[in-house]
């Protein structure tokens, strides 16, 4: 172990250290705008859902970075068994896992997690959604999440508000929707966006008659991209909370 006599240079030394502990925490954010970068373009440039072994990949890599215990996939567009893509993109035989079968429109969605931390239960599948009721091993703690996705017409989306508002009866405290709602709430999420339709005024509706709290978005301000220069983009992902 080595130290240093700082006697006679306090004010010195301090200042230094406040330097080198702004230079680390420069350092810190550009490395975390860099991986939500990274993250940002895998997202856009990779089709197929998890039938694409690239993307499988890079969600592996997520889940390791994350170190979630409970994790929500949207657009699997997987039809049939799934258990071997569970296993690649999470590995380990502590995952449990439960799906809706992608059909048509219905992209599909898986909700996985962690056994150790979790026991978890499939409350409710839908047409367009899935939600699992998920009770704490390590504490005293219960939550419900709801995984969506919604299609991309505005008289479809009116059974998924309604498939979600039938569930919400269904459970008491903490519960969590996301997913891919493909409507926005305001012109200021699409862009180019001039006018507020009558799907983003019912969904503002949906939201505030269920009682839930819209996150705010970080790290862009879109979460859904189109064209070579991305000309078309809006915010259709989100993640909603019940004040609990």
């Amino acid at each position: 172990m080595f130290g240093v006599d700082f006697q006679g240079h306090e004010e010195e030394a301090l200042e230094l250290l406040m330097q080198i502990d702004s230079c680390r925490q420069v350092r810190r954010v550009e490395t975390e705008l860099e991986v939500k970068k990274q993250r940002f373009k895998g997202s856009l440039e990779l089709k197929g859902g998890l039938n694409d072994k690239k993307k499988r990949e890079i969600i592996k890599n997520q889940v390791q970075n994350w170190r979630a215990d409970i994790i929500c996939i949207q657009e699997t567009k997987v039809e049939g068994d799934i258990e071997e893509i569970v296993r690649q993109i999470w590995g380990g035989r502590w995952v449990r896992y439960a799906s809706l079968e992608a059909s048509g429109t219905r992209g599909g969605i898986l909700l996985l997690w962690d056994c150790r931390v979790w026991k978890g239960e499939v409350l409710q599948t839908g047409a367009y959604t899935l939600t699992c009721k998920f009770d704490a091993l390590l504490q005293n703690f219960q939550c419900h999440i709801t995984g969506v996705y919604a299609p991309n017409c505005r008289i479809e989306r009116k059974k998924v508000w309604r498939e979600i508002g039938a569930v919400r009866g269904l459970m008491e405290g903490p519960w969590a929707v996301c997913g891919d709602f493909n409507v926005t709430r305001y012109p200021s999420e699409k862009r180019e966006g001039s006018r507020r339709s009558r799907a983003m005024v019912e969904f503002s509706d949906f939201i505030e008659d269920m009682e839930l709290i819209d996150l705010r978005l970080e790290g862009g301000n879109y979460t859904w991209f189109k064209g070579d220069n991305h000309t078309a983009a809006s915010r259709i992902d989100r993640f909603l909370i019940s004040e609990e």
